[in-house]
């Protein structure tokens, strides 16, 4: 979604699958980045500074639009386009005025801000859409996504999004092509809500739930899920199939390809994903579905840097009951969640990658143990289908990682995960010693 060239390819996708087809998407490149900065720049006092950052996403998206009806030929829709921008960058600069004059930047100013880079994407390439002479509506996801008021992380209210999503189901069934922003919603009040970073994929699989859809599909620039990320890892490669489970382990245990939560809709109604790369079309890439095979008990090792390790050490926990309920109900006061746990007789160990609120939740762990803080740890998973009970896995993956002190070790109990704490600056050396063991002589696979 960075220019108009992207722009093209994205719609070429989009008529290829077909009238009916509801198309969800994210900002332009950068924009959301840009849109918090000036926020952030607002806050700090500096409101010329933020003015300018929003102008330049006025300018930016201007010129994206006049390249594309340059390019088509065409003057219908521009001036509504220029119209949906001006209206939307004079909010952002109202929201910016308040921001300064208060000095305090709230959850919910924050997603009034962050959401528009999607107000504007969506609007403009539904009207781009019809440029092109495609039958397209743009929807306004703040009309359907409706969540609670939780700023900055909302959760979907699945009732009101299945009532109002059968005004995309009238598009649907009148062959319409529909297009809307992902990312944010709205509460009861009408308010703007976000469902946090990269909720735009989440969006998607919600409103196929929400419409009865035959598949989703996530658009990205990667071909799919690989076996570990390709930008670190030497030949990682696109995986072919996976499970539900599968893809929500590693999605949570750090491939960003996927939001976390976006298989969880599609899996209640059993509905296919499919990952696929914007910039190679016709590349298979990853299907994900519930019966996916596998030859391998691997499918592949994620990874996520910068956790933390805490460690609670108590001669109360001995033979103790209640002793994890109080350590597990300071993490649910201040709002921490936990990755992975390992107990031993006396104490406990988790890992958390939130940076905010640890301070307060070590000073009340303080009270029930000594606690103890590894910072700068990393996290790698071995996903993949009867770990615990395929033979040689643990064996093969201590033995790749001998040169390595680990911190943590964790069999997940759902049977698809095995777990490793190791330091940050050796975690893509390790991530790269599992890989060369589990997936050995395989210079240049297409896809498996």
């Amino acid at each position: 979604m960075k220019d108009a060239t992207a722009w093209q390819r994205v719609l070429s996708i989009i008529e290829k699958s077909g009238p009916g087809t509801v198309t969800v998407v994210s900002a332009t490149s950068g924009t959301t980045n840009n849109l918090i900065l000036s926020a952030e720049t607002a806050k700090n006092g500096n409101l010329k500074a933020a003015r300018e950052l929003s102008e330049g996403i006025r300018t930016k998206h201007i010129d994206l639009i006049d390249a594309f009806f340059e390019e088509v030929q065409t003057s219908d829709g521009r001036d509504n386009c220029v119209q949906h921008i001006s209206n939307l960058i004079n909010s952002l600069d109202n929201y910016l005025l308040g921001i300064h004059t208060l000095g305090e930047l709230t959850p919910k100013s924050l997603d009034a801000v962050s959401s528009i880079g999607e107000r504007l994407s969506s609007f403009l390439l539904a009207a781009c859409a019809k440029a092109s002479g495609m039958d397209a509506v743009w929807v306004d996801s703040a009309d359907v996504m409706k969540t609670n008021s939780e700023f900055g992380n909302a959760v979907p209210d699945m009732k009101q999004i299945f009532e109002r999503a059968l005004i995309i189901s009238h598009h649907i069934n009148s062959g319409r092509y529909t297009i809307m922003g992902g990312f944010y919603g709205s509460d009861a009040q009408g308010v703007i809500t976000t469902l946090g970073r990269g909720g735009s994929d989440y969006s998607a699989s919600i409103i196929g739930l929400a419409v009865g859809a035959e598949a989703i599909e996530i658009w990205t620039d990667v071909s799919g899920m690989y076996t570990s990320d390709p930008r670190f890892i030497r030949h990682a490669f696109s995986i072919r199939e996976l499970s539900f489970n599968e893809a929500a382990e590693l999605a949570y245990f750090g491939a960003k390809v996927l939001h976390p939560a976006t298989i969880q809709p599609a899996v209640e109604k059993n509905i296919p994903v499919y990952v696929k790369n914007t910039f190679e079309p016709d590349h298979p890439g990853t299907r994900i579905f519930s019966d996916a095979h596998s030859e391998s008990p691997v499918r592949a090792i994620a990874f996520k840097k910068d956790i933390t390790v805490i460690t609670v050490i108590s001669s109360r926990m001995l033979l103790a009951w209640g002793f994890l309920a109080k350590v597990f109900s300071i993490f649910e006061k201040h709002e921490v969640s936990v990755d992975l746990v390992t107990t031993s007789e006396v104490s406990i160990s988790m890992t958390v990658d939130k940076k905010s609120n640890i301070d307060a939740v070590i000073k009340d762990l303080g009270e029930i143990g000594n606690v103890k803080v590894y910072q700068n740890q990393a996290l790698i998973s071995l996903v993949g289908k009867d770990l615990m009970s395929s033979r040689g896995i643990a064996a093969l993956a201590f033995e790749s990682l001998s040169a390595f002190p680990i911190r943590m070790i964790s069999q997940g109990s759902s049977d698809i995960n095995l777990s490793v704490v190791v330091e940050n600056a050796q975690a893509i050396e390790a991530v790269q010693a599992l890989h060369d063991a589990f997936f050995p002589d395989l210079e240049t696979p297409e896809v498996v």
